[in-house]
């Protein structure tokens, strides 16, 4: 299933800190990925939480636990790789 009409990811230029609703790491301001998922607003701290919340999103907002990033902000769960 996709859901990917329901996902809009917008720019985070101006977004304030707030924490990943995947995997609860802190944001600062103006990093990582704001998202809109049927009219709610959400951050994200990499786009591996952002593939992971697309994957599952009612996990996320039940408030399910979560994976992280490892702190590798360009960390992909589709692949092993991470860019430093």
């Amino acid at each position: 299933m996709t859901i990917e009409s329901d996902l809009v990811v917008d720019g985070s230029g101006y977004a304030p800190a707030a924490s990943c609703v995947v995997c609860g790491n802190d944001i600062a301001a103006g990093e990582g990925l704001t998202a809109r998922y049927h009219g709610e607003t959400l951050r994200f701290k990499c786009p591996g939480c952002l593939t992971r919340f697309s994957a599952d999103p009612e996990r996320y907002l039940a408030g399910g636990p979560g994976e992280c990033c490892g702190g590798h902000e360009h960390a992909s769960p589709a692949s092993e790789w991470v860019s430093d």
